[in-house]
């Protein structure tokens, strides 16, 4: 699953979507039969690092090499056969051999027998050629001497045949920088680290961040937690963030309970500036992976929006734990990397950990009630901008293609939101004694790390475990194209519709999808910000509807078209840091007059459509919801 916040024109954080460090640990020496991958940052030229493959003697009459067209937890195609360039094989008297190129992600070999080696330069994403299409958590960064984030689904290749087969990595670095990942280490030193992986997949799923040393480790029971940043302007310390981080995780294993196994968990933090995120369109998140995180954020957000932020980014990835690390089909299990075959069950791995993600924080005491409801809410607008009739099972089957691609970031909207309706239809029929955990800790006991289901197995099996009313809803809201009318499940819980104060994300917003302003053209035809809504911040500062925006502390926006999209997001974007003490100042013009309105941000607020405790609620309705919430 990737994480991200969308990086759409002006809509900056509107739409948070739901897709490891700590001291490199030893392992045993692995066979000599291994393909050995060396990676070299201390000679890096034009910006790219070379990459040498040394398979094991090959027996077939020819192979092809590949370098990821797809990967786990990304659901799109990123072809990042398209960062490599000069490749090149070499026979065992150092002479080079043909090479057919099949596609930008694939290389025919044609005499493989007599193959030596392979060799190739990468370019990094973060500021390569087309770099800005792919998530900057899935991504590498190289930035000589400084940092080297390695995702290394878009630096190492594999061989047509030989994905189950072992990897030796070696990978040079600059003496003052140390790697901080979950891929165990074979040996290291301050320059040359050498890492084994048991299959390919665990070369992809294991990503690796070089940097200064600024990170902690520390044992939660049973688990062991890193967390390792990378502070362009060394202002953000991982020591400052271990206690969020703590707090979250121990509430985390507190939810899950025995239903968690993992014995280690790394958050690799790597922080931008502010040029990266408008390379990116201001796109920031996370990347799972299965006992590891890749969180890219930007360097400038303050203390306490970076530590709420991580927290509900990296609960979401903590959570894949659970699915699909235990509980998985064969097509997450057997992953096809350049041929992809993706489950129907993208409600679960996604869907399911974004609800946990949000249901453990108040189980926990983490949020309170309000909060939580008003979190569904949020969910359910965002809800609407997608097909709410498309089948969830079928456009699960074709995400990677249209038009299901487009609906992908329904996974985190919708998707909780089915999880949310079966949690509390469970309860209801089950008399609060199980909900949907109580179903993942069943299969994940059945199943785990090594045992995937049949893709068209577990609808019939979750329906077994449960009741006829599940495999109702199963068939009508998820295999079906039925909307869910969500306020009979609410009313289950004893929740009603009602006015609330909804909080925001950001003093820019209205409410939690829209800009208090949109532009809209003057009688010249030119375009203009115009306020249209009013939060509770603003309107203390005496912003009224109708007033043109032209400009925030002290700098003005510039024409407003397609091409000033980066400026004007770079304007917009401080806004999301800003802490509630700090006074700001906004320009605007109002019947032919310039204004200067300016205020503490506060906590901006809104009213809106919300969910309300009924207080004509029955006692076993509130003895529902109470066990919905909090058992």
């Amino acid at each position: 699953m990737k994480s991200l916040l969308s990086k759409s024109l002006l809509s900056l954080v509107a739409a948070v979507l739901f897709v490891g460090c700590a001291a490199l640990r030893t392992s045993s020496t692995p066979s000599s039969n291994v393909i050995q991958a060396s990676i070299d940052l201390v000679g890096i030229e034009d910006d790219k690092v070379e990459i040498t493959i040394t398979p094991p003697p090959m027996k077939v009459e020819s192979t092809v090499f590949y370098i990821p067209q797809i990967v786990p937890g990304t659901y799109e195609y990123s072809n990042f056969g398209r960062f490599v360039e000069d490749v090149k094989a070499f026979d065992k008297k150092g002479n080079e051999m043909e090479l057919i190129s099949l596609d930008q992600n694939s290389w025919e070999i044609v005499k493989p027998k007599k193959l030596a080696k392979i060799s190739y330069k990468v370019n990094d994403t973060f500021d390569g050629p087309d770099g800005q299409e792919i998530y900057p958590m899935g991504g590498t960064d190289f930035q000589e001497g400084e940092v080297y984030l390695l995702n290394l689904h878009s630096m190492i290749g594999y061989f047509e045949e030989m994905k189950e087969s072992s990897y030796k990595l070696s990978v040079s670095s600059p003496k003052d920088l140390e790697a901080f990942t979950s891929l165990p280490a074979r040996s290291t030193s301050d320059s040359l680290d050498v890492f084994n992986a048991e299959r390919y997949f665990h070369i992809i799923d294991n990503p690796i961040l070089y940097s200064k040393p600024n990170a902690v480790s520390f044992d939660l029971d049973e688990i062991k937690v890193g967390l390792a940043i990378y502070s362009p302007s060394d202002v953000h310390q991982a020591t400052d963030y271990q206690p969020a981080i703590e707090e979250m995780m121990k509430a985390q294993k507190a939810f899950l309970g025995d239903a968690n196994d993992t014995p280690s968990y790394d958050i690799l933090l790597h922080l931008m500036n502010m040029d990266a995120l408008q390379y990116f369109g201001g796109m920031m998140g996370a990347l799972e992976h299965h006992t590891s995180t890749t969180v890219v954020f930007v360097d400038a957000m303050g203390a306490g929006e970076l530590t709420q932020s991580l927290v509900d980014v990296v609960s979401h990835e903590f959570f894949h734990t659970l699915t699909p690390l235990n509980v998985h089909s064969e097509e997450i299990h057997n992953f096809e990397y350049n041929r992809p075959l993706m489950s129907q069950h993208l409600w679960m791995y996604e869907g399911t950990t974004e609800y946990f993600a949000n249901l453990f924080q108040i189980n926990q005491g983490l949020i309170d009630a309000p909060d939580f409801y008003n979190r569904m809410m949020e969910k359910i607008t965002l809800a609407q901008r997608y097909d709410d009739t498309m089948s969830f099972t079928e456009m699960s089957a074709g995400i990677v293609d249209e038009p299901y691609q487009a609906n992908y970031g329904n996974v985190y909207q919708k998707g909780a939101l089915i999880n949310m309706c079966l949690d509390i239809l469970i309860r209801e029929k089950s008399g609060g004694s199980k909900g949907i955990l109580w179903v993942m800790k069943n299969l994940a006991e059945k199943y785990g790390k090594e045992k995937p289901f049949k893709d068209e197995d577990l609808i019939p099996e979750i329906v077994a475990m449960t009741y006829p009313e599940v495999g109702a809803f199963f068939e009508t809201h998820l295999v079906g194209t039925a909307p869910i009318d969500y306020d009979t499940y609410f009313a289950k819980v004893g929740l009603i519709n009602g006015e609330v104060d909804s909080p925001l994300r950001s003093i820019i917003f209205a409410n939690s999808t829209q800009l208090f302003f949109s532009p809209q053209p003057n009688a010249e035809g030119e375009l203009q910000f115009v306020v249209n809504q009013l939060n509770a911040s603003i309107e203390a500062m005496g912003m009224q509807v109708g007033d043109v925006l032209l400009g925030m502390e002290g700098e003005r926006f510039p024409e407003i078209n397609q091409e000033n999209g980066g400026k004007i997001n770079a304007l917009l974007t401080p806004s999301i840091r800003w802490e509630a003490n700090k006074i700001i100042s906004f320009t605007v013009a109002r019947d032919g007059e310039e204004l200067e309105l300016s205020g503490k941000v506060g906590t901006p607020t809104a009213t809106a459509k919300g969910l309300l405790e009924d207080p004509a609620a029955a006692e076993s309705t509130v003895e529902l919801r109470k066990a919905w919430l909090y058992n």
